[in-house]
């Protein structure tokens, strides 16, 4: 029941904000998700035994949202990566901090930044584009996960029996993945049929089938990292949900997609 209620709540606020948000609440909601999501994966590296920095890590990954979110030229986002990836060594390299883990957390913390502070810059930068399709692509984007999401769930739930990745997410079978990925073409279907604008219907149902692959793999993307911590959720933060990352896992592999369209379509 908490579930329910909390997707009934959050789904509403989320649609309104894309929709009508004000510039600067929007951008100020996916900065704050932006450190939220990153505290969660800085946790859940440090349990997996990858000794990430925070401290820099939240500093580089902030940057990158105010550097997407201000229309910044992608060279200057390019050098602020060198700079904060100079930063991160040396930091590493402190006396207190063995040489031979120097790696192990560069890595580790340049990952999280591309892996969540990226994304969701992108979505904040696509959905300002409100003078073209912007706020209607991730509309799209997120019924196309919501649905996927929930037909994934409720198909495996009846009806898994082949275990689709039994290592990483063992409640996971290809009946659920199917499931999915006709639950994201009915959307693109829809979509195409009563909102997307023209008589076509390939590019709604290819883009449809994308993002919703995408989705799965970012469901999995997290899965093994909480498998490697050793935890079931990336934190307690979302009633029923679990943590910020657990909701927001299909959306970090899907936005890179979506952004892609966007670029296609703009060039």
């Amino acid at each position: 029941m908490r579930r329910f209620l909390t997707a009934a709540l959050l789904i509403p606020l989320v649609i309104a904000l894309v929709l009508w948000g004000p510039p600067t609440l929007l951008g100020s909601v996916v900065v704050a998700l932006t450190a939220v999501a990153l505290w969660e994966y800085f946790r859940l590296a440090e349990a997996a035994g990858m000794k990430a920095l925070p401290v820099p890590g939240y500093a580089f990954g902030l940057a990158v949202v105010l550097l997407i979110l201000t229309d910044s030229p992608p060279v200057v986002i390019l050098a602020a990566a060198v700079f904060f990836l100079m930063l991160l060594w040396v930091a590493a390299m402190s006396p207190s901090r063995q040489l031979a883990a120097c790696l192990g957390s560069v890595s580790a913390t340049f990952l999280g930044v591309v892996y969540v502070a990226v994304p969701l810059g992108l979505l904040a930068w696509i959905c300002l584009r409100r003078d073209g399709p912007g706020s209607f692509l991730i509309l799209f984007m997120l019924a196309v996960i919501w649905a996927g999401d929930a037909a994934g769930y409720y198909v495996g739930s009846a009806w898994g029996r082949h275990k689709s990745s039994p290592r990483i997410s063992p409640g996971k079978s290809w009946e659920g993945t199917a499931g999915s990925l006709a639950a994201a073409l009915l959307i693109g279907f829809l979509f195409a049929r009563f909102l997307w604008g023209d008589e076509k219907y390939g590019e709604p149902l290819l883009l449809a089938a994308a993002l919703n692959g995408a989705g799965q793999l970012g469901d999995l993307a997290e899965s093994a990292l909480k498998r490697a911590a050793g935890v079931k959720d990336s934190s307690q933060l979302v009633p029923g949900h679990g943590g910020v990352l657990d909701r927001i896992d299909a959306l970090l592999f899907t936005v890179p997609v979506l952004w892609y369209y966007w670029l296609w379509k703009a060039f």
